[in-house]
């Protein structure tokens, strides 16, 4: 075999760019003997996708309908060695046996650009390719995707960010001939607004006056993407909704006739993308804490969902146990500034959650070289472990008339 290597190497570690940067890297090219080309050269490409099917009844046959939308950012092609791709066919180049590394940098274009997702039903995708040139032979080709941050979602701006976000619910479980009471449940989070790697608080307090015992009390993190696209592409709009577990905690219930209580209990939060996904026009991404009561045989569970919002920078003094407002006003621009450098060292790019998807296309073949497995890096902020909860935070109370138990 002719070509032993041929990969794309970003000079930037994580990989990770913002609209109108330059990606500086290089092509590396290992051959074991000569090799004739035209040339080498990279495309960029920068693009959203949405992609269903439905199906509908036509008399009696059943036709499969596809929804579909694109948006395309970027799509250049630049020549790094030879000739650009033409129908000269006389032209030609050789590389000598051994290790080629070919330097590249491509400028982002100064235009918003949404963050990188890879979903169920679409996606919001940058990558690079290099393609080595022989038109008298199949070409050689090498992918590599890369991180667009997206626009910044500054928790600051956000109206009510340190609001507690409050539900409740109430439900009666058995049928009218045998109903014995409600199932009360109340649920809130210490704040509304969060970054990856902060902890979510959850308090919670469950009434039980059935004869239904709780089996759990469950708190999910959900994250859920309202998709949009047209029929055929171009006919009615369509619109569809996925929603997915993103990380949860479980603890035990309580008995018939009693009571439950959460306080502060933490949930902590993965890298995950920021809510909305800005820049995009037909994907959008929300949060939710969804707070599950699981009532013993029956199915009628009670649900509590919690809308929250992720974003990328954070609230002002949330890793400090104190706002700004509570500093003294002379020293303000110091303690600032020495916040700001705390908050940037604990600051990390990690891979998402969902871990590594396929970003194989239409223009890939089965001879592509390099990574086709792909996993976006989020904004990621490790909490400092000088200020752990307090003792009580990590309890759960359940009483059964004047008994409790700390569980």
């Amino acid at each position: 075999m002719t070509l032993r290597t041929f990969q794309i190497h970003f000079n930037r570690t994580h990989a990770v760019y913002k609209s109108g940067e330059v990606i500086t890297g290089y092509v590396e090219v290992n051959l074991t003997e000569t090799k004739l080309l035209r040339g080498l050269y990279m495309h960029f490409v920068g693009r959203a996708m949405v992609n269903w099917t439905e199906i509908e009844s036509r008399g009696k046959s059943k036709v499969t309908i596809p929804y579909m939308a694109g948006e395309c950012y970027f799509d250049q092609k630049i020549t790094i060695l030879g000739k650009e791709p033409t129908n000269d066919d006389d032209y030609q180049l050789s590389l000598e046996p051994g290790t080629h590394k070919f330097p590249f940098e491509f400028q982002l274009p100064l235009r918003v650009l949404p963050c990188s997702f890879e979903g169920t039903l679409g996606y919001s995708r940058f990558f690079a390719r290099a393609v080595v040139d022989r038109p008298w032979k199949f070409d050689h080709v090498t992918k590599r995707g890369f991180t667009i941050a997206g626009v910044p979602v500054d928790l600051n701006t956000i109206p009510n960010a340190m609001s507690q976000v409050y539900a409740e619910d109430e439900k009666i479980v058995c049928c009218l001939c045998c109903a014995t009471g409600p199932i009360s449940v109340t649920a809130h989070t210490d704040k509304k607004c969060y970054v990856p790697g902060e902890t979510v608080y959850i308090s919670a307090t469950l009434e039980n006056k059935s004869n239904r015992s709780v089996c759990t009390l469950e708190a999910e993190l959900i994250q859920s993407v309202n998709y949009g696209a047209r029929r055929e592409g171009v006919g009615a709009p369509g619109f569809r909704t996925t929603s997915h577990v993103v990380t949860s905690i479980m603890y035990e219930g309580c008995g018939a006739y009693s009571r439950a209580t959460w306080v502060q209990k933490p949930l902590v939060i993965p890298p995950v993308p920021a809510t909305g996904l800005e820049g995009c026009s037909f994907i959008d991404i929300k949060y939710y804490i969804k707070f599950t009561a699981d009532v013993a045989s029956t199915p009628f569970d009670v649900d509590l969902m919690l809308e929250i919002t992720i974003g990328t920078e954070p609230l002002e003094g949330s890793f400090f146990g104190r706002s700004m407002e509570s500093q003294d006003a002379v020293t303000t621009a110091d303690i600032h500034a020495d916040m700001a450098k705390s908050v940037e060292d604990l600051h990390s790019y990690e891979q998402c959650h969902q871990g590594v998807r396929e970003i194989r296309d239409e223009e890939d073949n089965e001879y592509v070289y390099g990574g086709l497995s792909f996993s976006p890096l989020y904004n990621f902020y490790k909490t400092p472990t000088s200020t752990p909860m307090p003792p009580r935070h990590q309890q759960v109370i359940a009483s059964s008339g004047d008994k409790s138990t700390t569980l």
